[in-house]
């Protein structure tokens, strides 16, 4: 299965909820692989501090379209999982993501800022439904608090959107920061609230994919 996370905003969390994520999948006993479309090379990097003891996370670079089109199918064949850890930009290459997950995860953050961004996103969207008529996508809260007034009504106004929201929400967290830099996710760390936030939103997404 393919996940395709990808947004037009730098900021939004795509790479820490791809590594995340990964992480998730890894300890529950798929084989899984990120693919960093990113020029930045977040998930490169993280890849490359991460212990060799814990579950293994392959993690390669591929930052232009027809690259990612011809090779996704042969990543696919050998692992269970992979995660498209997408770049923000108007490019072909988030038309490419668009179109190859079996899920697409658009992760947003309660600002007026992602709002705007997220309009622009849903542009983009259209296009790539004209080479691909149905596409998966639910849109990701993250940073989200639902007892701030403003959070409640981003949240409110993503209903209107084609697109549908998760279930699940990731909220700000400093273990989302300190396990970035030590090549972990939030499940092997010793924050539990983050861990079951990253759990349950990685069981959301299984559900998801056995649906459809």
């Amino acid at each position: 299965m393919i996940i395709s996370i990808t947004s037009l905003k730098g900021g939004v969390g795509k790479s820490t909820i791809s590594q995340n994520l990964a992480v998730c999948f890894a300890h529950m006993g798929y084989r899984v692989a990120i693919i960093d479309t990113d020029t930045n090379a977040s998930s490169i990097h993280w890849s490359g501090i991460r212990d060799e003891e814990l579950p293994k996370i392959t993690v390669v670079g591929i930052t232009e379209s027809n690259a990612l089109r011809k090779n996704i199918k042969e990543i696919q064949e050998n692992y269970d999982v992979v995660i498209i850890d997408g770049t923000p930009s108007l490019s072909k290459l988030v038309s490419t993501i668009l179109i190859l997950g079996d899920i697409v995860i658009v992760p947003i953050r309660p600002s007026g800022l992602d709002i705007w961004a997220t309009e622009k996103f849903m542009e983009h969207f259209e296009q790539a439904k004209a080479l691909r008529e149905e596409i998966p996508a639910y849109f990701l809260l993250n940073e989200f608090n639902p007892k701030i007034k403003l959070n409640q009504e981003i949240k409110k106004a993503l209903v209107e959107l084609e697109i549908k929201t998760l279930e699940s929400s990731l909220r700000h967290r400093i273990a989302y920061e300190e396990v970035c830099v030590m090549g972990k996710g939030a499940y092997e760390y010793r924050d539990p609230k983050a861990k079951r936030e990253v759990t349950q939103l990685a069981n959301e997404v299984l559900e998801i994919l056995k649906s459809l």
